[in-house]
């Protein structure tokens, strides 16, 4: 039996305000102790669908909008999540990306509009429902005086699992999320990462079929954020869809099979990054490095959109790249200079967001 340490009831408001509506669910009688003693169940009887049974299809956010008094943050959003698919929400700070995942998710009810889980309304089957998705917010939601195995141990009494589920699930979930071996380390005591991947694994420990991440490398350093990135594509070959919000747009290019753009408050393009890529990038790149290096000298004469130069290669903006590459090869033939590398691609996702949110406020 684990004994958790003493805490006050000011302490447990604040660590378990995002999951009200869990607990309202899960546990009335807890949730009435912290949070209104006068809660009173609901008088009004909804159509519930077994609670044994886990949806796992496809996700419609269907023309939504969310007001806050006379703050409108969202405005008539609709897509669509296909089942098992990285999703990828990007849009600048404050432009909706969080009230959108808090909808979709059931914790905020829309001004207009709706969301539905395999045809299922998500408030109306909230039940169900709340038990597909995981969700693991920017803020460390665990209690740093507990290990980790304790900690998601309580997240799943939390979501109303009895022991024996969370014990047959405990070993492969941290396995999954590299836990394993730091099981019984207190969670204060864990790195900036590690704790991400403890935030995420007790948002699994139900094992739900769609996994929500806000910012999940927001502050962590590269090779953190690598872990993260690797750790969400293991969990995604789970079978689970990953709906996941960025401002890093490599991070997302490279992750994501479908990416949303969000600006003021609406979606403004949806696609894989290869289609976003090829319908708004104006150029190509063209990546060289030379033996020589001298790329003034090797590009003069040859008409270019922008040329930007690192350390030891240079980058070549170009409409057609087919007809500039044979000048570039020709003249470095001509000046007995060694190409060592040349690539061709499409500019990064960065651009296309740039022109995208720019275009958006015009």
């Amino acid at each position: 039996m684990i004994k958790y340490p003493e805490i006050s009831k000011e302490v447990i408001q604040k660590a378990i305000s995002p999951y009200k509506k869990i607990l309202e669910n899960v546990n009335l009688s807890y949730y009435k102790k912290f949070f209104n003693k006068d809660q009173k169940e609901p008088k009004e009887k909804v159509e519930i669908i077994d609670n044994s049974v886990k949806l796992s299809g496809t996700i419609k956010v269907n023309t939504i909008s969310k007001s806050f008094g006379e703050n409108n943050i969202l405005n008539n959003i609709s897509l669509t999540i296909p089942k098992g698919k990285i999703f990828g929400l990007v849009g600048v700070s404050g432009s909706g990306k969080t009230t959108l995942l808090k909808l979709i998710v059931g914790f905020y009810k829309p001004t207009k509009g709706s969301v539905s889980f395999d045809g299922k309304d998500v408030l109306k089957y909230n039940k169900a429902i709340r038990k597909s998705f995981g969700f693991a917010s920017q803020e460390n939601c665990f209690y740093g005086r507990l290990n980790v195995e304790e900690n998601v141990r309580y997240f799943g009494q939390l979501y109303g699992l009895i022991g024996e589920f969370i014990d047959s699930r405990m070993d492969s979930l941290l396995k999954l999320v590299g836990l394993f071996e730091a099981r019984k380390t207190l969670a204060e005591n864990l790195s900036t990462g590690m704790k991400r991947r403890l935030d995420i694994a007790c948002s699994l420990i139900h094992d739900p079929n769609v996994l929500i991440l806000d910012e999940p490398t927001e502050d962590l350093d590269p090779n953190l954020r690598k872990e993260v990135i690797n750790m969400i594509k293991k969990i995604n070959r789970e079978d689970k869809t990953i709906i996941m919000t960025s401002h890093l747009l490599g991070e997302v290019e490279n992750i994501c099979d479908v990416v949303g753009v969000i600006s003021n408050g609406k979606i403004v393009k949806l696609g894989s990054p290869e289609q976003l890529k090829k319908e708004y990038s104006r150029d190509f790149e063209i990546h060289l490095e030379t033996s020589s290096r001298k790329y003034t000298q090797l590009l003069k004469g040859i008409k270019t959109d922008k040329i930007i130069k690192k350390n030891k290669s240079v980058t070549i903006y170009v409409k057609e790249p087919e007809k500039v590459l044979p000048k570039i090869m020709s003249k470095a033939k001509q000046n007995k200079d060694k190409i060592i590398n040349l690539k061709v691609s499409r500019p990064s996702l960065s651009e296309v967001f740039q022109d995208l949110t720019k275009n958006a406020k015009k």
